[in-house]
C-alpha cells in the first residue's frame, strides 16, 4: 500500500508527467497529428494523466527512489496510446 504522500510528492510527479505531456503533444503537432493549439492542450492534458496514473501505480509497487520520477515523465510522453497498447499486450496474454 501507498505510504503517506505528501503534497511535494504529488506536485513532482505531476510536474514530470506533465513535462511528458507536454513533449507528447508537440512530437504529435511535428508529425501534423494535431491541428492546432486547442489539440495540443487537449492531448497534453490527457498524456500528462496518464504520466499521474502510472506515477501512482510506480509509488505502490516502489516508493522510494527516483525510477518513480522516471515512471512520471514516460508515462506522460507515452501518453494514452502507450496505454492502448500496453493494454491490448496484457489482453493477449491473458487470452493464451
Amino acid at each position: 500500500m501507498i505510504p503517506e504522500l505528501h503534497a511535494a510528492v504529488i506536485v513532482k510527479h505531476g510536474a514530470l508527467a506533465a513535462l511528458g505531456g507536454i513533449v507528447h503533444a508537440l512530437s504529435a503537432y511535428r508529425r501534423g497529428e494535431t491541428r492546432g493549439p486547442l489539440d495540443i492542450l487537449v492531448l497534453a492534458t490527457i498524456s500528462s494523466f496518464t504520466g499521474v496514473i502510472f506515477a501512482f501505480l510506480a509509488l505502490n509497487l516502489y516508493p522510494q527512489g527516483y525510477f518513480t520520477f522516471a515512471v512520471a515523465g514516460v508515462g506522460g510522453f507515452i501518453g494514452v496510446e502507450g496505454m492502448a497498447w500496453i493494454t491490448d499486450l496484457v489482453k493477449k496474454k491473458l487470452q493464451r
